[in-house]
């Protein structure tokens, strides 16, 4: 592997309401990735604290006190191997504001560095959790790495406002499980991802639930609109891509003149919070 390439595994399970059975499953599939030589474990939306309304009800009475002990021990176990962990969950504001949908982004060293809340929430989303409004960026390994939701997706000015930070790789967590049957999911993620990429010259690798029906499963996009790898649906399981990877054998690269934002343009979708711990990426669980 080259000094600037960025060895990335991402795991996809069958994500519930049940906060340590999730655990679980990262922790197997952290000590899998660092095995495998990846520098960074890549997981879906809402895979530790499960997703409100597909896997519970409301935040109404929710355990906050065990997902903040499960995601100390991840914390200890991702210090002891000494890999990076992008983990899907949900942030606790305070009693009155709604939680924000996260990736959080745990370095090596066990602390968290940075989060990022999702930005453009459904109109379901509206109902549970409050959007975010900051984009992350982290540079690992010479590789500029930026961060998004599922429903960002379908937003062009996030990925455009990515690439104005010089992004180069997406890590793009979805949650796109969970649902009674086959839908315009299935074929919406996979073509919307990689015109993303291809639109703003850029990797991504976009990550889902294996719950069934799951509408797709994990996958690789190039800046070419290929697809590299992807794992199987509704099976648990977890993939390693190193980027930069070049493009497919008879790709190319396209879009010279790629969109601009427009001035002033809103990066989010939905009611953000003011408080405090919301500004702070860098805030505990």
């Amino acid at each position: 592997m080259k000094q600037n390439q960025l060895r990335v595994a991402s795991c996809q399970f069958p994500v519930s309401d049940d906060i340590r059975r999730n655990a679980g499953y990262i922790r197997r599939y952290l000590k899998a990735a660092k095995n495998g030589g990846a520098h960074l474990l890549h997981t879906s939306e809402t895979c530790l604290s499960g997703y409100a309304r597909l896997d519970f009800d409301s935040f109404r009475g929710f355990n906050w006190d065990l997902l903040r002990t499960e995601t100390a021990h991840l914390q200890d176990l991702v210090a002891d191997l000494g890999i990076w962990l992008v983990l899907g969950s949900s942030h606790f504001l305070d009693a009155k504001n709604p939680p924000m949908n996260c990736l959080y982004l745990i370095g090596p060293d066990g602390r968290i560095v940075d989060r990022y809340d999702k930005c453009m929430l459904t109109s379901s989303d509206r109902q549970y959790y409050s959007a975010g409004n900051r984009l992350v960026t982290r540079t690992i390994r010479g590789v500029k790495v930026g961060f998004a939701i599922c429903y960002d997706a379908c937003y062009p000015q996030i990925y455009a406002a990515y690439r104005e930070k010089g992004v180069t790789l997406m890590l793009h967590s979805f949650y796109n499980a969970h649902h009674d049957g086959a839908s315009c999911l299935d074929c919406l993620t996979e073509g919307q991802v990689p015109t993303r990429c291809a639109d703003n010259r850029m990797w991504a690798v976009a990550n889902n639930s294996s719950r069934r029906y799951s509408n797709w499963g994990t996958f690789v996009a190039r800046p070419d609109a290929t697809i590299a790898k992807q794992l199987p649906q509704h099976r648990a399981g977890m993939l390693f891509h190193d980027f930069p990877d070049g493009l497919s054998r008879n790709g190319w690269l396209h879009n010279y003149c790629p969109m601009l934002l427009a001035k002033g343009q809103r990066m989010f979708l939905g009611r953000p919070s003011r408080h405090a711990r919301q500004a702070d990426g860098a805030s505990k669980p």
